[in-house]
């Protein structure tokens, strides 16, 4: 994600629960919140606002299971389950792998809260339980399926009917418009990358599109292979009046019709399929792993592919970086704590305070040799989960410089350092 999104207030709304299952008379539905989901199957008729979902569980060693349902109206269910009053379900499942399904009804929600009656939908960052039963948290990993009917008339709508790589709930999403899509060529990987606009927004889409193949094919070759599909490309979507960014919907990422001209801001987005989703972060505390990779990784392919273009990327962090407040969060020290909208660590200091870090340490060791660790740490850890201090650990390892004191003055500094100061 790149920019600001307003974010209203959580609803967490009791279901109604009707459930169509026979009764299980040797387990109640339990509370197992550990417990993973390792499929999700959905299938959404959007005129209709109802849902289906086949949701997979590993096996446990402890009965139960537990889903987000948000504000969704389960009009049935495949095993017994119960009302947890917190805006969840407890399941009643014994410890094998196994799945479950659900019919359900949502509705519309107009603060970047699910699915909007404008034709988009956006959970970021724990809103996935007004669309679909989810596990919200950042390390949880699912691949998903998904399929629409009811589309409107004179609309396309842009989704990836699978996602075949363990992935974060917000990853999932679709967008309806009136599309046109601008082919942008293929990587050296065999990735198709595309542009998808709506009427009066061609230039921008093409300005802003200009060097995306280059800086897609940099990142499969330098950091390593994408792993969510062989067609990618940015979306535009028309948020509400005031957006500006884009939200890392892999393998069609979503790019306000705003900041289609913007370069950084579709390299960024693209880059998250490397980190942020393709790595998912272990806890809010760590989303500077995702977003201060990202805005770096954004700034070095367009070095490298566009040098001028990656010059005045580098200007414009700059000003951001002065307009950032000195206690702002970047990197918190705990791990499950920190709420990352009610506790303001979704401000820019993540984004540019993690990018500066790891400027310095380019700039210390050579950009090169960061670009190896970046790819170590990324080799390690695609399809799982990761924390920022795993990350200082490989650039160590991989490198011999020690990052810490870097890190210590760039992430947990409550003074904005210089550009390019890193302790040794």
């Amino acid at each position: 994600m790149r920019g600001w999104l307003i974010l209203l207030a959580a609803c967490h709304s009791n279901p109604v629960v009707s459930v169509d299952a026979p009764l299980d008379t040797s387990i109640g539905p339990t509370a197992n919140a550990a417990r993973l989901v390792t499929d999700t199957k959905l299938a959404f008729d959007v005129t209709a606002l109802t849902g289906t979902a086949t949701i997979s569980f590993a096996a446990s060693d402890a009965p139960g299971a537990s889903l987000e349902v948000g504000d969704l109206a389960i009009d049935a269910a495949s095993v017994m389950t119960a009302n947890d009053g917190k805006g969840g379900l407890t399941l009643a499942l014994p410890g094998d792998a196994t799945s479950v399904d659900f019919a359900f009804h949502y509705q519309n929600h107009e603060g970047l809260q699910g699915a909007s009656a404008d034709g988009y939908t956006l959970t970021w960052p724990y809103f996935c339980g007004n669309l679909f039963p989810c596990h919200s948290a950042p390390s949880d990993g699912t691949t998903f399926s998904l399929s629409l009917t009811g589309i409107p008339d004179g609309k396309v709508a842009i989704y990836p009917t699978s996602i075949p790589s363990a992935a974060p709930a917000y990853q999932l999403a679709w967008s309806m418009d009136a599309y046109t899509e601008i082919p942008l060529g293929t990587t050296t990987a065999g990735t198709s990358v595309s542009v998808w606009y709506q009427g009066g927004l061609a230039a921008k889409a093409t300005t802003g599109s200009k060097h995306l193949v280059a800086a897609f094919d940099w990142l499969e070759q330098t950091i390593g292979p994408y792993r969510f599909g062989n067609h990618v490309g940015s979306v535009s979507v028309r948020w509400p009046a005031g957006q500006f960014g884009g939200m890392e919907h892999h393998p069609f990422w979503h790019i306000a019709a705003a900041a289609m001209a913007d370069e950084v801001t579709h390299v960024h987005e693209s880059a998250h399929g490397w980190f942020g989703d393709g790595i998912r972060i272990q806890c809010w505390e760590d989303f500077v792993l995702s977003e201060g990779t990202v805005s770096y990784l954004a700034g070095r392919a367009l070095d490298v592919v566009a040098p001028t273009v990656g010059a005045n990327a580098w200007a414009g962090y700059e000003t951001e970086l002065g307009q950032i407040q000195p206690d702002d969060l970047v990197w918190p020290t705990t791990c499950g704590a920190v709420d990352v909208i009610a506790d303001h660590l979704f401000t820019d200091a993540p984004y540019m305070r993690g990018a500066f870090f790891y400027r310095a340490v380019a700039l210390k060791i050579g950009a090169d040799k960061l670009d190896q660790a970046l790819h170590a740490f990324y080799m390690a850890h695609a399809t799982g989960s990761a924390r920022m201090s795993d990350m200082l650990q490989t650039i160590q390892d991989v490198t011999g410089f020690d990052p810490h004191p870097c890190a210590e003055l760039w992430l947990h500094g409550q003074t904005i350092p210089a550009v390019g100061a890193c302790p040794t």
